[in-house]
């Protein structure tokens, strides 16, 4: 069990740190602004790696509310987002509603897909079921 949580974690520290970089380079292209550094690329790491560590711990904590787990969540990330930003100077680069903006983006997207991914397993479990009543 510590094993897969480990792999979850690092899956998803690699996962959302790329998905920054693709949002990121797309911003800096159509800007024309100042291509990222590998400093740049650690420091996100580091920052996700805090940010993903951090939601993992967020979990234990539920609410009856579904909606007060996402904005604590948001507000989680954001805050480290903002913090690792005037830590690492990234606001000499780009305004501080970007980062902002691709947290939120990438934390819909992973909403999204752990929603599909549950529904899923739903369908799995169902159809296994049909197949037990069956016999």
């Amino acid at each position: 069990m510590k094993g897969n949580a480990a792999k979850k974690i690092i899956l998803y520290i690699f996962a959302s740190t790329g998905a920054v970089l693709f949002l990121l380079a797309v911003y800096t292209m159509f800007n024309g602004g100042k291509s990222i550094d590998n400093p740049v690329i650690l420091q996100l790491i580091g920052a996700n790696t805090v940010v993903t560590t951090g939601l993992f711990l967020l979990q234990k904590i539920e609410s009856r509310y579904a909606i007060l787990e996402i904005l604590l969540d948001l507000g989680y990330m954001n805050a480290v987002i903002v913090m690792s930003g005037f830590i690492f100077s990234w606001y000499d680069y780009v305004p501080i509603w970007i980062p902002i903006a691709i947290v939120v983006i990438i934390y819909t997207l992973f909403y999204l897909l752990d929603i599909i991914r549950v529904r899923k397993d739903i369908n799995e479990i169902n159809e296994l079921l049909k197949k037990n009543k069956e016999k």
